[in-house]
C-alpha cells in the first residue's frame, strides 16, 4: 500500500492547543499522564512507551506517542509543531463562532505558542473513528488543563473551544457518548427572500465521524433553531444509530409529511460537495429541492401512514461497549 492509499483509508483527528507562552515537556510525561488521568482507556503500554524526547513548543516538533501500544483505544498518535502553522486570523471567525465563544478574539491576541495533537484511525469503521476522536480529546485535555492554555482549535469541526470545554469533551467521550457540541461545528448564515429572513447552514466534522455532513436549506427560522435542527439530526446519525433514505421526513409524532422536514441526499461531488450531504428542507423553504436534485428515490409512505424516526436511546453506547466486550 502506498502512502497516498494509506491516507485515503485513514481518518485523522487533530486539535491545536493555543498557549500564552512556550511549553517545555518530555513525551514520557505526556504518555504517563494520559494513562494515569484516563485509566478507563483500553491501552496496554507494557514496554511500549516511546523513546523519551524533550519538546519545546517554540521549536519544530513531530514525534509519535505510545508507539507499539496495544488495546482497542491505542492509535497512531503524534505531537506536532510546524513552522508557519498556528496563526489564526480573528477576522476569519464566523458569527456563530463568536456567539459560542465571545472572548475568542481577545484570546487569539494572546496566543504565543501551540502544540498539535493528532490521532489516526481506520476510515469507515465507526467505532474506530470514535475511539480515535476520543483519544485525541483526552490528549488535548491534558494540555488544556494547563494554566497557560488559552483555547483549543478542534480541526475537524473548524472551531475554537474554551479549555474547559475541551476537558468536558474528553469526559463525555469517556462515557461512550458523542460530545456533539465539541466534535461537530456549524457554519450558519442569514439571507433574505422576498422580504423574509432565512437561515441556512452546514455541519463541520460529521464527515470525520460518519462520512457525511448535514445541511439546512434556506428556511424561515432563526439561527438558534437552525443550529438545533442540524445538531439534532447529526445526533440521530451518530448517537441514535439512524440511517436515512432520500426523501425521508422528520417531524414530531402525528405531523403530516408535507409539514415536516424533507431529507434529501446530495452525493459526493454534486454541487461541489466534498462528501455526501443530507440536506434538510423546511416545508416553507423557497428552495426547490426537486428541481435541484430530482424526485426523491425513497418510495412515499402508504396512504394514511406517517413513519416516525424515534430515538434509539443508548444505541451507540451499546454498540461500542459490545465491540469492547467481544
Amino acid at each position: 500500500m502506498t502512502q497516498s492509499d494509506a491516507d485515503q483509508n485513514s481518518t485523522n483527528f487533530s486539535a491545536y492547543i493555543l498557549l500564552s507562552e512556550p511549553l517545555h515537556f518530555n513525551t514520557t510525561e505526556i504518555e504517563q499522564a494520559l494513562l494515569q488521568d484516563y485509566p478507563t482507556l483500553d491501552i496496554q503500554s507494557e514496554n511500549a512507551l516511546s523513546m523519551p524526547q524533550s519538546c519545546d513548543t517554540d521549536q519544530f516538533i513531530t514525534t509519535p506517542l505510545l508507539f507499539g501500544a496495544r488495546g482497542a483505544d491505542a492509535g497512531i498518535i503524534s505531537l506536532i509543531r510546524l513552522p508557519g502553522y498556528g496563526i489564526w486570523d480573528p477576522n476569519q471567525l464566523t458569527p456563530w463562532q463568536r456567539l459560542r465563544f465571545p472572548e475568542v478574539t481577545e484570546v487569539l491576541a494572546h496566543n504565543a505558542s501551540y502544540i498539535c495533537v493528532s490521532v489516526g484511525s481506520q476510515k469507515g469503521d465507526e467505532t474506530a473513528e470514535f475511539r480515535a476522536a476520543r483519544l485525541c480529546s483526552c490528549l488535548t485535555a491534558l494540555f488544556a488543563k494547563l494554566p497557560i492554555a488559552l483555547a483549543v482549535y478542534w480541526e475537524p469541526a473548524d472551531h475554537f473551544l474554551r479549555p474547559s470545554d475541551a476537558v468536558a469533551m474528553a469526559d463525555k467521550a469517556l462515557t461512550d457518548e458523542f460530545p456533539m457540541d465539541q466534535w461537530v461545528g456549524l457554519s450558519l448564515g442569514r439571507t433574505q427572500h422576498n422580504g423574509v429572513e432565512l437561515s441556512s447552514g452546514i455541519t463541520r466534522g460529521m464527515q470525520h465521524l460518519k462520512g457525511v455532513e448535514v445541511s439546512l436549506a434556506a428556511a424561515p427560522v432563526d439561527l438558534e433553531t437552525a443550529a438545533t435542527m442540524l445538531v439534532t439530526t447529526s445526533a440521530m446519525l451518530t448517537s441514535y444509530g439512524h440511517s436515512f433514505k432520500d426523501g425521508d421526513t422528520l417531524g414530531h409524532e402525528g405531523q403530516a409529511p408535507d409539514d415536516s422536514l424533507r431529507i434529501r441526499h446530495i452525493p459526493q461531488g454534486t454541487n461541489d460537495s466534498v462528501c455526501d450531504v443530507w440536506l434538510l428542507v423546511h416545508p416553507q423553504s423557497p428552495v426547490d429541492h426537486n428541481s435541484l436534485l430530482g424526485p426523491p428515490s425513497a418510495p412515499p409512505a402508504p396512504p394514511g401512514e406517517t413513519p416516525q424516526m424515534r430515538p434509539q436511546t443508548g444505541f451507540f453506547k451499546r454498540l461500542i461497549r459490545g465491540r469492547r466486550d467481544a
